[in-house]
């Protein structure tokens, strides 16, 4: 975390105390609160590896790996600041790339390995937090809000995007 960044949690969390007159005994969820994703993802990149908790979080996201779950926050993470600061997302080749071939996969996933393009394109990206939305909550609506963007807009080369190949035949995407 940079000095700018901790400076700025601990900014946030003293007016948080202030308001509510509190102690700034702060407890573990009410900093976790106001983290950025990218430094919940710093977090767990940095947990002891020997942790079971790790292991347990990874679980909990569908993962059976530590190393994958740590992998993807990582991406997401940086997709996320591309889109934020108004980036261009649109034919992209992703600097940070999830991994791709996950062990024995708790959800639904690919059955046919994807192509380099898939990988480097936000395609693979995109799958991954379909992927953790799947797990984390089963009834969420977020693939079918992209099918449903993709089919309003059907002169939209999504190809560019790396959705190529029959990828909506995947177990994931249907």
């Amino acid at each position: 975390m940079s000095e700018d960044q901790k400076r700025q949690l601990n900014q946030q969390l003293w007016n948080i105390a202030n308001t509510l007159h509190v102690k700034m005994d702060a407890d573990a969820w009410k900093t976790l609160e106001v983290a950025s994703f990218s430094t919940l993802s710093k977090l767990y990149k940095n947990l002891k590896h020997q942790l079971p908790e790790k292991a347990t979080i990874a679980k909990e996201m569908g993962l059976n790996l530590h190393s994958e779950l740590s992998s993807w926050l990582e991406a997401i993470a940086y997709i996320r600041n591309i889109v934020a600061h108004h980036s261009r997302l649109w034919s992209r080749n992703m600097v940070k790339r999830p991994t791709e071939k996950i062990n024995n996969p708790i959800g639904h996933w690919f059955t046919n390995p994807l192509q380099l393009v898939q990988t480097k394109k936000p395609f693979l990206l995109i799958s991954c937090m379909v992927y953790l939305c799947n797990e984390v909550t089963p009834r969420n609506h977020i693939k079918s809000k992209i099918l449903e963007l993709f089919k309003a807009n059907p002169k939209i080369p999504v190809y560019k995007l790396g959705f190529l190949n029959n990828w909506e035949k995947e177990p994931l995407w249907q």
